[in-house]
């Protein structure tokens, strides 16, 4: 090799995700050392910014921008005919390599003259070893006990487990037949000996084959296992539609019909092609059953309140429908199934955003309204209206009850009606993770508790330092923890991957932090860090229409707890204390937790009098003029650990200003219920703060 020539060509073929490539391409300086790497970023056609977004932080890599999709191989294939290292990196953008994993592969090539590829382990965002990272050639057989998924089934069987090797351990090196696509490394030579990827794949399946045509070569493959990356697996391929599935088994066919077709009749290959397609219907319904379960668990519980609103309404007449008669009624089920799968349709329940709360309310409202239309034109169903109308009060609450249920269960990190608030570590040196938590803390849209910093120095001490990354297992179970963040800048790509491995299991999602703290990166997503734009015009708080809304529900909500209230306080409001505490203009019986019942009483009684609403700004605060009304809680309030300076409390009100709904109102009720702290112990620990 000349000595101008680079040690490593680098090929990244991108697609969209120009936020992992960008913290690839972080990993690989880390990685680099003394070694000389030329790398090439192949985009095609994203559509988006990915090429000068790249450029702007990466300027000496080498970009190739393509008008089309043109496939993963075809794409690798224009960066390795201007590829000049001795070896060259073919690796996914959806990818993290350790500091030591070049070298670590240059010196396996190095040792051993007759492999001329070699991959690594590699470990899924969640610490778990990804089978797919070594595996044999695909053959009928074990094609077969794919589609009956007996592979998954008995992972670890020479028979059944041959497709993905799962016998040997992921912790020792073999030679293997097949490495994936997502990191290979090869000698440059041999790889344009074979003349790279067959462009006939145009995603999935080439990298089997061209393992395959490295048996025609002096040359084999080896998996090795003292080095290892994080794949985030399809992140610029999305999973679970049609035309992915399709591409996935397609590619599967192609390599069969270029590799196996002389050796099988044309009623084997038949054979094999309705196999194929049935494996990929077969996929295509096992990815998208919870989507199905959905709408058939949303029919059913529609059914079930079109079904007690009518016993309820002739309940109140003395008529019991529960009998054989009663089956006239399901004319009325069978109508509003199809105007809520319909409604549903139109309000794109069914495509995305499942769990949205706002939707499904849209879809049933306007599927009950259909059906109350047409009993004014079909005179022998004007009976069922009040069962109707019941049945859409019914179908609010079962509703509203399934989808919180679902989301707290399911939902996303911030996703409104997501009760409980996700408990995170960061793992980083006390200088960068400060500055992480400040920017966390300044999205008022974000759902995260940070705990505290584990720092990666064991000689590190502060206040703000929970015990050290050594401890890192323990400190989770210890604070209870959800999610783990590491920050990039302040531990190494090697130990960070030791310890997302250790800690596999615990049920963590861990998410990185590049060096440029611009952004979070998840296992299916990006998180900017950067504040929300606050802009004070036109709040939507004070569109007369949102007001209006705001105060009825205030009225909906405190009417029917002052009076359920009322009646069990009672008795200790004709005997209670004299001594009161005012709060500007509220006055409280005092101590305010010790009343808390009669103090909760005397909150609602303000909401119902509209001197305060259920969510504003605190009742003792200096920003109280940013709010319209104070109230019993609200954002300032939910987030009360999340706020330490007077702009930054200005910011949250802010916010809850300018994207002010009904909504917002219900999600900071909801964890201002089921978390911690309530309305009067914040009044009261303010109180003690200030005296």
């Amino acid at each position: 090799m000349s000595s101008q020539n680079p040690h490593i060509s680098v090929i990244i073929v991108n697609y969209k995700v120009k936020e992992y490539i960008a913290n690839l391409l972080n990993s690989i300086k880390k990685a680099q050392h003394d070694l000389k790497l030329e790398i090439f970023v192949v985009d095609n056609a994203s559509g988006d910014d990915s090429i000068s977004y790249l450029e702007e932080h990466f300027p000496e890599v080498h970009y190739i921008a393509n008008q089309e999709n043109i496939g993963f191989g075809r794409a690798n294939n224009q960066a390795l005919k201007q590829a000049k290292g001795e070896y060259t990196l073919i690796i996914n953008p959806d990818t993290l390599v350790s500091e030591d994993t070049l070298e670590v592969l240059i010196k396996h090539m190095e040792a051993n003259p007759e492999c001329g590829a070699a991959g690594c382990k590699i470990l899924s965002p969640d610490g778990e070893f990804a089978r797919e990272c070594r595996r044999s050639i695909p053959d009928v057989r074990s094609a077969i006990f794919r589609v009956l998924s007996l592979d998954s089934l008995f992972p670890h069987s020479k028979l059944f487990g041959k497709r993905y090797l799962g016998w040997l351990p992921e912790t020792e090196s073999n030679q293997v037949p097949v490495i994936s696509g997502s990191c290979m490394f090869w000698r440059t030579s041999l790889l344009k000996e074979l003349g790279g990827f067959d462009e006939d794949f145009f995603m999935y399946g080439e990298d089997d084959d061209l393992c395959y045509r490295v048996q025609e070569t002096p040359y084999h493959i080896d998996y090795v296992s003292e080095t290892s990356i994080i794949h985030y697996k399809g992140e610029s391929a999305k999973k679970g539609d049609l035309k992915h599935i399709r591409i996935f088994n397609k590619g599967l066919y192609t390599f069969f019909e270029k590799h196996y077709s002389y050796k099988y009749s044309i009623f084997s290959k038949t054979l094999i092609y309705i196999a194929t397609w049935l494996k990929t219907i077969l996929n295509l319904f096992t990815s998208n059953t919870r989507k199905i379960r959905s709408v058939i668990i949303d029919l059913l519980i529609l059914n079930l309140s079109i079904a007690v609103g009518f016993v309820v309404r002739y309940a109140l007449l003395g008529e019991n429908i529960i009998n054989p008669e009663g089956v006239k009624y399901l004319w009325i089920n069978i109508l509003g199934s199809i105007s809520y799968l319909i409604s549903g349709s139109i309000f794109g329940l069914f495509r995305q955003n499942r769990e949205s709360i706002s939707r499904t309310l849209k879809a049933l409202t306007l599927t009950y309204a259909g059906v109350v239309v047409i009993t004014f034109f079909v005179r022998n169903l004007a009976y069922t209206r009040l069962g109707l109308i019941l049945g859409f009060i019914f179908g609010v609450i079962f509703f509203v009850v399934h989808k919180l249920l679902n989301i707290n269960r399911f939902g996303k990190d911030h996703q409104r009606g997501k009760v409980k608030t996700a408990r995170v570590l960061i793992v980083g040196d006390t200088e960068h993770t400060a500055e992480i938590k400040s920017r966390i803390h300044s999205r008022p849209d974000w759902n995260y508790q940070i705990i505290g910093n584990v720092s990666v120095n064991e000689e590190t001490f502060d206040s703000e330092r929970l015990g050290s990354v050594v401890q890192l297992k323990e400190l989770v179970k210890a604070y209870h923890a959800d999610q783990v963040f590491f920050a990039l800048n302040s531990i190494s790509y090697k130990e960070m991957l030791m310890k997302i491995s250790e800690l596999q299991g615990e049920g963590l999602i861990f998410k990185l932090i590049p060096d440029s703290m611009d952004f979070i990166l998840g296992k299916s997503n990006v998180e900017y860090m950067e504040a929300v734009p606050l802009v004070e015009v036109e709040f939507k708080y004070s569109n007369p229409f949102n007001q209006m809304l705001k105060r009825l529900m205030d009225l909906a909500v405190a009417i029917p707890l002052y009076l359920i209230l009322l009646f069990f306080t009672w008795p200790a409001l004709l005997f209670k204390d004299k001594a009161s505490q005012s709060f500007d203009d509220i006055k409280l019986y005092s101590p305010v937790t010790k009343h808390s019942w009669k103090n909760r009483l005397r909150l609602l009684g303000y909401v119902i009098l509209g001197r305060l609403s259920l969510v504003g700004a605190p009742i003792k605060s200096s920003n109280s003029e940013k709010v319209a009304k104070k109230g019993i809680t609200g954002i300032i309030q939910i987030n009360s650990n999340k706020i330490s300076t007077e702009e930054e409390a200005e910011n949250f009100a802010l916010y809850y200003l300018q994207n002010y709904s009904v909504w917002m109102d219900i999600d900071i009720i909801l964890k201002t219920i089921f978390n911690q702290p309530h309305p009067l112990e914040i009044l009261e620990e303010r109180d003690l703060a200030k005296s």
